[in-house]
């Protein structure tokens, strides 16, 4: 392909259902996708691991076999150091919304050697992400810093092992797959995970309390990965398409998990499940953890090579305080999210040049 205008058709892979708030994004990137480039552009889309499993995105990408897909980066956390520093950021903040916002302008504009990562895979970054916050989904009370000492939370990686620890509870590591079943056997106490799990992994008929303390969201994903050699050869007409697709994807992929967070409250109420409101010793225990583990955080990713990691942490906290004043009074309408992401965002990346190959 030239720079004269011509067909493409995109295959964008991800692993999860077409029903994930990811697959819904998705779909919706597919219809924008189309609908802004008058057609010229489609993509198909290949869920659930049907064109590559959730660990072979990344390469995927990089060899061509896929034009687009969801990359985590903690699956290949070689290929991503500062995508490994930001999961362990995922308590700093605690507006899923605008954390995907302003992992985006991160990712994009104030951080070359993010940028550079990706080149390496040959993969342009497309957008950032964040799930629902992650709560504490409990069999037995455990709403006071009191009453978790002690306890046994699962925990899904490093951070919230050492938040476990910091409360004088015990992290237990333990795939979601396996929670419903570590629950209702009484191995692990409560599971650190989105209120959403009642629903989609069975912890419904485990759980007896849910209490909202917000222990931040998975937000170590680039959504929206590019093949760099098909982003280059396609026009710029086509780029500022996919450009103005892109906050539209990622605005409703976090609205999906609000959805589905909705109808796990509702479930719960159904079944009887109390969701409660933190204890404020919890809230003030959160507080005191995030701030006595960022240091910790900062000195392990310089001793690992990430000179600029304190620059890293401190813009992700403006940029963070930036957005949650943007979403704050638009949180219920969309269009005005997407809106605002694309002029904060998309609209100063230059579709002629950015993510370009000379």
């Amino acid at each position: 392909m030239t720079g004269a205008a011509s067909a493409v058709t995109l295959k964008a892979a991800h692993y999860l259902s077409p029903k994930h708030p990811v697959g819904v994004g998705y779909e919706v990137f597919a219809k924008e996708v189309k609908k802004n480039s008058n057609g010229e552009v489609t993509v198909r889309v290949f869920p659930g691991e049907s064109l590559l499993g959730a660990k072979a995105i990344s390469d995927g990408i990089r060899d061509d076999v896929a034009d687009v897909g969801f990359t985590t980066m903690t699956y290949t956390p070689s290929y991503y150091p500062h995508g490994i520093l930001l999961n362990d950021l995922a308590m700093v903040g605690e507006n899923d919304m605008a954390a995907a916002m302003a992992i985006t302008e991160l990712f994009t504009m104030h951080c070359a050697p993010c940028l550079a990562e990706f080149t390496k895979q040959n993969e342009l970054f497309g957008g950032g992400m964040s799930t629902a916050p992650y709560v504490l989904v409990a069999k037995g009370d455990l709403n006071s810093l009191e009453k978790i000492k002690g306890k046994k939370l699962r925990a899904g990686g490093s951070l919230w092992d050492r938040f476990a620890k910091s409360v004088d509870a015990t992290g237990v590591n333990v795939p979601s797959s396996e929670m419903y079943e570590t629950l209702s056997r009484g191995i692990i106490d409560a599971a650190i995970y989105a209120v959403g799990g009642l629903k989609t992994h069975g912890l419904a008929d485990a759980a007896t309390q849910v209490v909202q303390l917000n222990l931040g969201s998975f937000r170590s994903g680039n959504l929206y990965a590019i093949n760099l050699d098909t982003w280059s050869k396609m026009t710029t007409a086509q780029r500022a398409a996919i450009f103005k697709a892109l906050p539209v994807a990622i605005v409703s992929t976090v609205n999906a998990y609000h959805e589905g967070d909705k109808e796990a409250l509702k479930l719960a109420k159904e079944k009887n499940i109390p969701v409660l409101q933190p204890d404020p010793s919890l809230v003030a225990a959160r507080k005191d953890f995030v701030e006595k583990d960022l240091p910790g955080i900062i000195e392990a990713s310089q001793k690992k090579g990430i000179t600029d990691a304190k620059e890293f942490v401190d813009k992700y906290k403006e940029l963070l305080a930036k957005y949650e004043k943007l979403v704050t009074p638009i949180e219920s309408d969309p269009a005005k999210l997407s809106d605002m992401f694309y002029k904060e965002v998309y609209a100063k990346l230059d579709p002629a040049t950015f993510g370009v190959k000379k």
